[in-house]
């Protein structure tokens, strides 16, 4: 399960277990604690063996301001499941999303309601293709 965390919203995807397409899942409201016990609920149902949160950075590659909201939300996750985590890359997910959902016939007051979701498909899909190319992870450990 990969996860776009924002302050406003999070955005979930998914993939198969062989990894091999990563979908985008739905949009919630960024609410906190009620927010990660929906997750941890959500992932023990859908049978999620593994957590990415997408980790802003900015063009340079360092992590931008949000990014320590984003790995104790992803530390939090992870302690509530019991999942191994990784962080994910998100830099230019939400516009390749964006790009994506355009080229698919979205229309733009349909995109930005699905914009989330599918960022965090952008990221796992990412994770993935790095992870099947044998590159370096895109991922690190915690802090």
């Amino acid at each position: 399960m990969a996860l776009d965390h924002g302050t406003k919203k999070i955005g979930i995807a998914f993939s198969d277990e062989l990894e091999i397409l990563a979908s985008p899942f739905e949009v919630w409201p960024q609410a906190g604690d009620i927010s990660l016990n929906k997750l941890a609920r959500l992932a023990r149902d859908e049978g999620v063996q593994a957590l990415l949160v997408g980790l802003p950075r900015h063009k340079d590659g360092v992590e931008s301001g949000t990014a320590p909201l984003a790995r104790l939300f992803g530390e939090t996750l992870a302690s509530l499941t019991g999942l191994p985590l990784r962080f994910g890359d998100e830099h230019l997910s939400s516009r390749e999303a964006d790009r994506l959902l355009a080229e698919r016939g979205v229309k733009p007051k349909d995109r930005k309601a699905k914009l989330d979701a599918a960022a965090a498909a952008v990221i796992l899909n990412d994770f993935i293709e790095c992870r099947r190319s044998a590159k370096v992870p895109v991922s690190e450990p915690g802090p």
